[in-house]
């Protein structure tokens, strides 16, 4: 059996959590239209303190990510 295909899509803002912006718009429709095509994605964005997870289902994820010189 084939495995799907994993995308982690990540961006500054995504509607309809943040006022519509082109970059919200885009960060929004690009994910649906990789899933429609088969592959499982992900997408992240930070947690701005005016969004309401409650509301709006959402899943909080904490990233430690080492920073080395």
């Amino acid at each position: 059996m084939k495995k799907k295909a994993r995308v982690l899509f990540v961006s500054q803002e995504v509607c309809p959590y943040l006022n519509d912006s082109p970059i919200g718009l885009i960060s929004r429709k690009l994910p649906q239209g990789i899933q429609e095509r088969g592959k499982e994605i992900r997408t992240f964005m930070p947690k701005y303190g005016c969004i309401n997870e409650r509301r709006n289902q959402l899943h909080e994820v904490i990233l430690a990510i080492p920073i080395t010189n």
